[in-house]
């Protein structure tokens, strides 16, 4: 005769095998979705990408492409790619691309040093990972150029406020 013992180790065994099948399914399923978030997000950059240069070759070819004190060309379109200015003296957050300010108001509100994700949080993005590395681009972005200081933690903090007036 079977114990009560032996079938509940048996149940509990059988049991705990499906929870961890289920959390390995789980973790491929997010990484799976985690990367066909990416490739959405390819999809809008590379068409935003397109429309600007369709957009910049249907305008006259014989022009230059204004540029930031030497910095990289500046596109100005509804669909073109926002380029940030290297910060320097003069320069406000209105000289900021409209899709970059609330990112570097985050930061620079912020009591302290922020992550890519708490950011996401801050501007009521949803923290999937696809967001979360969005948001770190520009962050990072921002940082290339001086609005923001990137720390050796991976976090993001408002730079110094310079005698130069740059608010």
């Amino acid at each position: 005769m079977v114990s009560m013992d032996a079938l509940l180790d048996a149940h509990e065994v059988a049991v705990r095998a499906k929870v961890e099948a289920l959390r390995e399914d789980a973790a491929r399923i997010a990484a799976e979705l985690a990367e066909a978030e990416r490739a959405v997000d390819d999809v809008a950059v590379t068409r935003s990408t397109l429309a600007a240069a369709l957009a910049r070759g249907a305008e006259n070819t014989d022009q230059a492409p204004a540029s930031v004190s030497g910095d990289e060309p500046v596109v100005d379109g509804a669909d073109g790619p926002r380029l940030v200015p290297r910060r320097r003296p003069g320069l406000t957050e209105a000289d900021l691309p409209a899709v970059y300010r609330p990112l570097w108001r985050a930061v620079t509100e912020a009591e302290g040093p922020l992550r890519a994700g708490q950011i996401a949080c801050l501007l009521g993005l949803e923290a999937v990972p696809a967001k979360i590395e969005g948001v770190r681009w520009k962050a990072k972005r921002l940082a290339e150029h001086g609005w923001i200081t990137r720390l050796g933690s991976g976090a993001f903090a408002a730079c110094p406020v310079s005698s130069g007036g740059v608010s």
